[in-house]
């Protein structure tokens, strides 16, 4: 082989793993011990399979699981196995999960009804709200601007999935939140 033609591959070689060290850098670590970040919001619902039709026709989620049964073993070792009807929605390219679980209606106390609610982020305020509309959302509230003491202003509005559950539109205009 030619000294010339070696160096080359050599200079390639050590170019290209160099690039890996330095874009690895970057790249965010999976497996770092407890990195916090948001993982799920788990909604209550009392028709699993309506709920599922609107959040996927509403934002274009998809189902990622349907759980009929979740297994429990306690500090004793034993399994206790429990039916459930549940569901992992997903946004297409992230992971955060929407986690919807039918149930009976819960009971009417508890905290402000504003206080429990999905946020959902749009770019297009007024188109994503006809589409919930479209899809079955119930009670929408109207498109307001809200300003924070922080300095974000944001344009949303809330509506009703088909359990009653709170959700907001949420689009920033400006600041972050």
């Amino acid at each position: 082989m030619h000294l010339s033609t070696r160096n080359f591959r050599l200079t390639a070689l050590a170019a290209f793993a160099t690039t890996i060290v330095a874009v690895s850098a970057f790249a965010p670590a999976r497996e770092a011990a407890l990195s916090p970040r948001f993982n799920h919001v788990m909604l209550i619902v009392s028709n699993l399979d309506s709920s599922v039709s609107f959040y996927t026709a509403a934002f274009d989620l998809q189902v990622a699981q349907r759980i009929t049964e979740l297994k429990v073993t306690g500090a004793n070792g034993t399994p206790t196995a429990r039916a459930v009807k549940m569901a992992l929605l997903k946004f297409p390219g992230q992971e955060f999960v929407l986690e919807l679980a039918e149930r009976p209606a819960p009971p009417s106390t508890g905290p402000a009804p504003y206080y429990q609610h999905l946020g959902v982020d749009v770019r297009d305020i007024a188109a994503a709200a006809e589409r919930v509309r479209k899809a079955g959302g119930r009670d929408p509230s109207v498109i307001q601007t809200v300003s924070t003491s922080s300095g974000t202003v944001a344009k949303n509005m809330f509506f009703r999935g088909p359990s009653g559950e709170l959700v907001e539109l949420m689009q920033v205009v400006s600041g972050e939140f």
